[in-house]
């Protein structure tokens, strides 16, 4: 199989005509050397989109992606950590994810720097003239189980899904898929405590 990201680096050519929408954006990206093609697929995504500035974090990276490092969790933590303040300290706009595994456990650590965390097909996206709401950020950032779960009623009774149970799962799967714990950069002093989780 070839990742979805590595076959859009092959295509290149039709990407960057496809690319019409500058994107003033200073971003780094988050990157795993397991599959090596696509991390250089990625980089050259987001060089083909006008106005976007890479810089480099000069950040340790192992592994394939962020789930693998589950087993280390405590060295996964200082990795995540280290690379957060590598990007405020080279004052990106953003940090861009490959994987969505990884937008997960990252995207609510915007509530800590002063930066946005945004997966590379948005920034590709929006060079195209395409927008998604990203649902999925609005609702972890809120940091509450029980509005997720009012917010989302309308879907958990179209699948007949036990609200109790959903409420467990927005609990386990959605706020408990942190592994960094929140409050642990700079704008987080004032807020630590709103941002803690609610079970």
């Amino acid at each position: 199989m070839t990742p979805f990201i590595a076959f859009l680096g092959t295509r290149l050519d039709a990407l960057k005509a496809a690319c019409r929408e500058p994107v003033a954006l200073r971003v780094a990206l988050h990157q795993h050397p397991g599959m090596p093609s696509v991390v250089r697929a990625a980089s050259a995504i987001l060089q083909a989109i006008p106005g976007v500035e890479i810089v480099g974090l000069k950040q340790p990276a192992i592994g394939l992606q962020s789930a693998s490092l589950g087993v280390i969790a405590a060295h996964k933590q200082e990795l995540q950590r280290a690379e957060l303040q590598a990007a405020c300290d080279a004052g990106v706009d953003a940090l861009v994810t490959i994987y969505h595994s990884e937008h997960r456990e990252l995207c609510a650590h915007e509530f800590d720097w002063p930066f946005r965390i945004v997966n590379l097909m948005e920034v590709l996206g929006q060079s195209m003239g395409l927008h998604r709401h990203d649902r999925y950020k609005e609702l972890k950032l809120a940091q509450d189980a029980d509005l997720i779960v009012g917010e989302c009623h309308d879907l958990i009774a179209h699948h007949a899904i036990d609200p109790a149970l959903a409420r467990e799962m927005v609990v386990k799967a959605m706020l408990g898929d942190q592994p960094l714990p929140l409050g642990s950069g700079p704008l987080s002093a004032p807020a630590a405590a709103a941002n803690t989780p609610l079970a």
